[in-house]
């Protein structure tokens, strides 16, 4: 493994355990009434972000890498689309803030600010990936998790706060806390953006627009399958049943992420740089050596959780109500799925049309959100648990399907 690979992994430890310790904490104290408004409205602004500026993000880091000449031109036309892109989803948040959450005016301001802040945070981000300052990358993302659960600390312990605005009120005190930080640790040269006059051009954004679309609506339909079914049963059983299913998705679904990440980022890594290379018939079998870490990963996750989970679940967070196996096995499960299913999406993008990828991932959010409406009557939460995990393991049943034939066919070439 390469140095700055291992230094990126480890400076993304702090960012990641911190994101445990909110859910846990917030769960603990708000209670799931209040962590399942705090869901729903986030999704609702991760949504909208998603749609108005993710094909953005990625087009910076795709351009930006490689560019050495009108840097400055080019990186304050992004900076437009970005305001832009901010102005309209803050406006579509503010409109579901009115018409779905009936929100007042507090409630408006902290959700509509913190959608409005996320555009500029994750354009810095970009930034910084595509000009490979991984460790500064993950040092404001850091930052960013310390700040929230400081600020989480503080409303709770000094201001006797109680309700999800608390989270929102602690995001956008870190956002602006990582705005500050990082106007104060700009690398010179790496930030050239002329705020004084606007560089529209139609060409250039429909050029970002044709790159990046196709990989946020992929990532659109990706917070579809994570929050349709947490809509569907606030519509059905309310916020409290809404917020239990919540934070059991939200806990297991980022502590499998947090296990396997550092097998995702460095065999993807791997992948990339033998593809690269012309030795494409080495991808195969160094996605089989990530799929039996991520395996073993698993095993570890799951064991190290039924040891913890009666303290975690009725001590510590107090939701015993979840501590009912047809509820969380099948979203630990379809957590793990999901690992793979990204594991192999990344590799069959090298070789396969990614619209039949993105129309595959359409597919199983429908059905998941079928399954949901046909199920919750009758079945409660356990329904959703059940869907997640018969859409997730169809979805990942269909990616090794594809990867197979795809590998064969190079085998075969």
């Amino acid at each position: 493994m390469k140095r700055e690979v291992l230094i990126y992994l480890l400076s993304r430890f702090i960012p990641a355990a911190v994101g445990l310790a909110v859910i846990v904490l917030a769960i603990r104290v708000l209670g799931p009434v209040e962590y399942g408004r705090y869901s729903l409205l986030l999704y609702t602004s991760l949504i909208a972000v998603t749609l108005s500026f993710h094909w953005v993000q990625v087009s910076i880091m795709k351009f930006m890498s490689g560019m050495h000449r009108e840097t400055s031109l080019v990186m304050s036309r992004f900076y437009d689309l970005t305001i832009l892109s901010a102005l309209t989803s803050t406006a579509l948040v503010v409109v579901a803030g009115l018409w779905y959450f009936d929100l007042g005016v507090t409630e408006l301001l902290l959700v509509g600010l913190f959608t409005f802040l996320n555009h500029f945070c994750l354009f810095h981000q970009a930034i910084l990936q595509a000009y490979h300052r991984n460790t500064r990358s993950a040092i404001l993302e850091g930052t960013n998790q310390v700040v929230i659960i400081a600020g989480l600390l503080a409303g709770l312990f000094l201001f006797r706060l109680n309700t999800y605005l608390l989270l929102f009120g602690a995001m956008v005190f870190s956002q602006i806390c990582v705005l500050i930080l990082r106007s104060l640790t700009r690398v010179k040269g790496l930030l050239t953006v002329d705020l004084k006059h606007i560089y529209w051009d139609s060409r250039f954004s429909g050029k970002v627009a044709e790159f990046g679309y196709g990989i946020a609506m992929w990532l659109l339909f990706s917070h579809l399958l994570m929050a349709g079914d947490r809509f569907l049963i606030m519509e059905r059983m309310g916020y409290h049943d809404a917020g239990l299913y919540s934070v059991l998705k939200d806990l297991l679904f980022k502590a499998v992420t947090f296990a396997s990440f550092p097998i995702y980022f460095s065999y993807q890594t791997k992948v990339a740089d033998v593809w690269n290379g012309k030795h494409k018939s080495e991808a195969w079998k160094i996605i089989k050596e990530a799929l039996s870490f991520e395996f073993l990963i698993f095993i570890i996750v799951f064991i190290i959780f039924m040891v913890i989970k009666p303290a975690l679940l009725k001590d510590i967070m107090r939701i015993p109500e979840a501590d009912y196996w047809p509820l969380y096995l099948p979203v630990l499960f379809s957590a793990f799925l999901w690992q793979i299913a990204l594991l192999l999406h990344r590799y069959l993008e090298l070789m396969f049309n990614k619209l039949a990828l993105l129309f595959a991932l359409v597919a199983t959010v429908i059905v998941n959100i079928l399954l949901n409406l046909i199920l919750i009557p009758r079945y409660g939460l356990m329904a959703s648990s059940v869907a997640l995990l018969l859409t997730t393991g169809c979805y990942s049943i269909f990616l090794v399907i594809m990867a197979l034939l795809k590998s064969r066919k190079i085998y075969a070439g």
